[in-house]
């Protein structure tokens, strides 16, 4: 005979989403914007007749939306860590196809980077990251491939999939290395069962071994997720000590880098697994690309670079979800996401909005990782490398998925 859950094992769908909402309104950062007797009507009325703590979910996350800081989240509960709860897979900044993620919708609809992507659900999209696209239901994305003039028309029904990918490293030129720091949705543990952190450290450490003099830190498909391996394995480039702070009014919370380990306010969040790279001499030459992809996590990486000596931003500016999200249990499993504080650098500069670029190139998706990736171009020009003649004097063809030359 199975055992039966007392009835209040399940809290009541009213006084649970009501706690809810408390907890956005005390906690979140921008909760002093919000009209909270008009959200808290509006997530009744979405909220009325259910008999679920899940079906309340709709009304958190009308909640969620009324913040605008585009960075809290409802976690449903079961949600593992670097999976998506459901979503198409695909990212566009200006119509055009920056990101697809493997394993998901637009992946098996053989969607790439370089499409143009002409309407969703019929309606012309415009010029901002994803701009057209529902971010709950179905979409049918008309879009044309590059170099040829069929329309392509495909429904995408939303699926989880898998968000990390590894960390790449490679010389493009003589003393000239390139780094891709990616997005990371888990606790530090890769696909492969390596630690992001130790393959990052061990990348810096290949690099330098191999003559690396001068580095290029790509972060412009890093759209966030766990901060601390991120820096636990950049910490040898970006340097040791305090490098930036999350901030609500009086008060501050440092993130600093030393010996391996990542730290807020001197507790250790993550560190690498065996003896940790010596940091790399103060000064030494970074570039740092950025985009309108490069977001929360990813925008904590390049602010822990701003007032670094011999450093330069190229690109575009960043996705602005330069906010410190915390969890909040709910009584079902569940956990509230919410932003909760801003983003300063090393020098007490605060980030409310996007990151900004040095040197402002705008990014033609189709040409990433090419010859004719401009962003990379400019900081291969800033560090040195000739661009003159037909053929650059690098190679791109030793980054996994470039375009031959």
């Amino acid at each position: 005979m199975n055992e039966q859950l007392p009835t209040d094992a399940f809290p009541d769908p009213h006084d649970y989403l009501v706690a809810a909402l408390d907890v956005i309104e005390r906690e979140a950062v921008r909760a002093n914007a919000v009209d909270w007797p008009s959200v808290r009507a509006g997530a009744q009325q979405l909220a009325a007749g259910t008999t679920t703590t899940a079906g309340t979910y709709p009304a958190i996350e009308f909640a969620l939306r009324a913040l605008q800081d585009q960075h809290s989240f409802l976690k449903r509960p079961n949600q593992q860590h670097g999976v998506t709860p459901g979503g198409f897979g695909l990212k566009y900044i200006r119509g055009t196809v920056a990101r697809v993620y493997p394993g998901s919708p637009a992946a098996r609809a053989d969607f790439q980077v370089g499409d143009r992507i002409l309407a969703v659900n019929g309606t012309p999209v415009g010029a901002g990251l994803n701009e057209g696209l529902p971010r709950q239901g179905e979409a049918t994305v008309t879009s044309q491939r590059r170099g040829s003039q069929e329309i392509r028309t495909a429904h995408l029904l939303r699926a989880p999939f898998g968000l990390n990918r590894l960390p790449q490293g490679r010389l493009l030129h003589p003393g000239v290395a390139w780094l891709d720091l990616p997005d990371h949705g888990g606790n530090g543990t890769l696909p492969d069962g390596r630690l992001y952190q130790d393959v990052v450290q061990g990348l810096i450490a290949e690099l330098g071994a191999a003559g690396a003099e001068q580095w290029i830190v790509d972060l412009r498909l890093n759209e966030g997720g766990n901060m601390y391996p991120m820096l636990a394995g950049i910490g040898p480039l970006v340097g040791e000590g305090r490098l930036g702070a999350f901030v609500r009014d009086d008060a501050s919370w440092a993130w600093a880098y030393h010996a391996g380990a990542a730290s807020v306010d001197g507790h250790v969040n993550c560190r690498v697994s065996g003896e940790p790279l010596a940091p790399l001499a103060p000064g030494v030459p970074v570039a740092v690309l950025i985009s309108p992809l490069t977001g929360s996590s990813g925008e904590i990486m390049a602010i822990s670079f701003k007032g670094r000596a011999g450093t330069r931003f190229f690109g575009e500016p960043t996705q602005g979800l330069t906010s410190a999200n915390s969890p909040y249990p709910l009584a079902d499993g569940a956990e509230l996401w919410l932003a909760t504080s801003y983003e300063a650098d090393r020098t007490g500069q605060l980030y409310t909005a996007e990151v900004h670029p040095d040197v402002n190139v705008v990014m033609e998706w189709e040409n990433y990782l090419t010859k004719g990736d401009a962003v990379l171009l400019a900081a291969l020009g800033w560090l040195g490398v000739s661009l003159h003649g037909e053929r650059p004097d690098f190679d791109f063809q030793l980054i996994p998925g470039a375009a031959a030359l």
